[in-house]
């Protein structure tokens, strides 16, 4: 250890899955009697593992800075579950003989990169099957128990089968049925959201999809019964009841953002005749996009004729500091506008600083307007004696994950003495996240079996920083299906998964013909060019399986009406039914005279 640094991390162990990202704050003192550059560094692990937003500090004699450590192990083959020590080197520039370390470990519980889907997403009843489908796209296949629950445990749940076993780079699928419990079939319309999981034992991990239940008001599931309002059911209707007075209800209020830029406001109203957001009237159900510059109230009323409802959501977007100048603080940026890919290709500005005071002064240097983790300093902070000047090299490399978008993104950097924090230089730049499109398409479920027709459910899920403008093509080798699809293209908002459905029906008839499998062949086509396929099946039953089944069931038809035809005639020979019952040979006696009477007949 050395005795001008000291450094402490927490915290000094991570449990993480491949994919996932964790934090560590590292906290470096100087200890020296004289102003000191600390460098931090990682050994033993690999730059993919991590991220250094900073990995220089000036410090002045018993001076202390915090340096953030973000750990994000990649998701690939080669990472492999166990524990990975690393260390934490802090070295000072004006000796680089003083040195401290810091010992750490990784430990990596690898759940293979599952995906679990449910369709379709709500049912409208009191009870609802599901069809559970699971992907594999590893190298090994995984040992899964499924189970479902809701918060306030309303709904009962039956799956089938209860454990799956997922091929490597396959799929699997189960059936869950979902019903009301007997205490939550009573009541108005609710909807009830339900939770399936899907749990590796091995691994002590588990993923996660949403589903949801929707209950009607219990006698909606009767026939109506009409009541014609002439007389005392007249008069009742006019009769005013206190506790029906009902007053509005704003079940549902927010405001949700990926970026703290682009606001998302979304409302649900209850028993309202009138809705306004601020002064603008709204329906009782809707949501709207909005990009504020500053902090903003926004308050939805609603109001009947009992009485008022009303709710407040306030968003705090990012605000961007105005452009400022200080005597004691020259500071340059070039270049001011930088272009990037997220999360592949980065861009690096350099920040000229001078001191014109007249005194040793250490200055902190932020960037405002994005987050911490798109940018690195070479350092947070510079001491410099009067008129000496220094550079500060920031990257920009925004991450590809969801609330990065392909637009302009203002920021400033800010220069402040930490003598005296109001002297402070504000430089405002640009960053511009160049357009890509990556897009994910499913389709669910795998094989349906269909008499007439079938609907498959084609998920387009944008991963990308940009809209995606595709345009779908289902096609059969045999040519032998209809399909019935949207002619312009799906805009897929970046960061969102959209469900469209597609209509196959078979060109034969549903109600003779052979069974027959179809393989069909979905095609996702972006308008750049970029095109995915899927697969999926569709097995048509018609009700009768072939024309062979006709004719032998036309030929049964015959030969049994032949034979009651004449089990008839000789009944009606012996002397009718009666006769047969009641003397029996009587009736034959007759029957016989009848046939020899016929033959004589015939022989003359």
């Amino acid at each position: 250890m050395s005795d001008k640094i000291d450094v402490a991390v927490d915290p000094k162990s991570f449990v993480l899955a491949t994919g996932e990202t964790t934090e560590a704050t590292a906290t470096l003192r100087n200890l020296g009697q004289s102003v000191d550059q600390l460098t931090l560094s990682v050994e033993m692990l690999d730059h993919e593992w991590y991220t250094l937003p900073v990995s220089s500090v000036a410090l002045f004699p018993n001076d202390q800075d915090n340096l953030k450590l973000i750990l994000h192990p990649p998701k690939t083959a080669e990472v492999k579950p166990g524990s990975y020590p690393f260390r934490i080197k802090v070295v000072s520039q004006e000796n680089r003989d003083e040195e401290a370390v810091v010992d750490l470990t990784i430990e990596i519980r690898l759940l293979p990169g599952l995906e679990l889907a449910i369709s379709p997403q709500s049912i409208t009843g009191w009870k609802g099957g599901y069809n559970i489908e699971l992907s594999n796209p590893g190298d090994t296949e995984a040992v899964l128990q499924l189970s479902a629950s809701d918060p306030k445990g309303s709904l009962r749940y039956s799956t089938k089968p209860e454990s799956l076993t997922v091929p490597a780079n396959g799929r699997a699928e189960a059936n869950l049925e979902v019903r009301l419990g007997w205490l939550s079939f009573l009541g108005g319309e609710k909807e009830f959201d339900f939770q399936v999981r899907a749990t590796a034992p091995e691994a002590e991990q588990s993923i996660t999809t949403d589903g949801q239940l929707v209950r009607l008001p219990f006698y909606k599931y009767f026939p109506k019964i009409q009541l014609r309002r002439i007389g005392f059911f007249a008069y009742l209707t006019r009769i005013r009841i206190p506790w029906l007075r009902r007053h509005p209800a704003i079940s549902a209020f927010q405001a949700t953002t990926d970026d703290r830029r682009d606001y998302k406001l979304s409302w649900s109203v209850k028993r309202a005749t009138e809705v306004k957001l601020g002064d603008e009237e709204v329906e009782s159900k809707g949501e709207k996009l909005l990009s504020p510059n500053q902090a903003t109230d926004y308050i939805l009323t609603a109001s009947n004729k009992y009485g008022t409802a009303s709710k407040t959501v306030t968003v705090k977007p990012i605000t961007i500091p105005e452009a400022r100048t200080s005597e004691r603080i020259r500071a340059t940026l070039s270049p001011d506008r930088l272009q990037v890919t997220a999360g592949i290709v980065s861009s690096q500005t350099t920040l000229q600083l001078q001191n014109l005071g007249d005194i040793v002064d250490k200055f902190l240097v932020e960037v405002e307007g994005v987050d911490e983790s798109w940018y690195n300093r070479s350092a947070s902070s510079i001491a410099l004696m009067p008129q000496a000047t220094d550079q500060v090299q920031i990257s920009f490399q925004p991450p590809k994950a969801k609330g990065v978008k392909s637009r302009v993104y203002p920021f400033a950097v800010t220069v402040r003495s930490q003598t005296t924090p109001e002297d402070a230089t504000s430089i405002l730049a640009q960053l511009e996240v160049l357009p890509s499109v990556e897009f994910k398409l499913t389709v669910r479920p795998y094989r349906l079996t269909v008499r007439r027709k079938g609907t498959f459910r084609v998920n387009l899920a944008n991963t990308s920083v940009s809209d995606a403008n595709v345009r779908l093509d289902a096609v059969d080798l045999e040519e032998g299906l209809k399909f019935l699809l949207e002619d312009e293209p799906t805009v897929v908002p970046a960061w969102n998964t959209v469900e469209v459905p597609v209509v196959a029906r078979p060109q034969r008839g549903s109600i003779i013909g052979e069974r027959k499998r179809y393989d069909i062949t979905v095609t996702a086509t972006e308008t750049a060019g970029n095109s995915q396929t899927a697969h999926c099946e569709l097995n048509h039953h018609p009700f009768i399986g072939s024309w062979r089944t006709v004719f032998r069931l036309v030929r049964i038809i015959l030969f049994v009406g032949i034979i009651g035809t004449l089990i008839g005639l000789l009944i009606h020979w012996g002397g009718g039914w009666r006769m047969l019952t009641g003397n029996p040979g009587t009736w034959w006696d007759q029957l016989v005279d009848k046939i020899v009477g016929a033959f004589s007949w015939f022989s003359k």
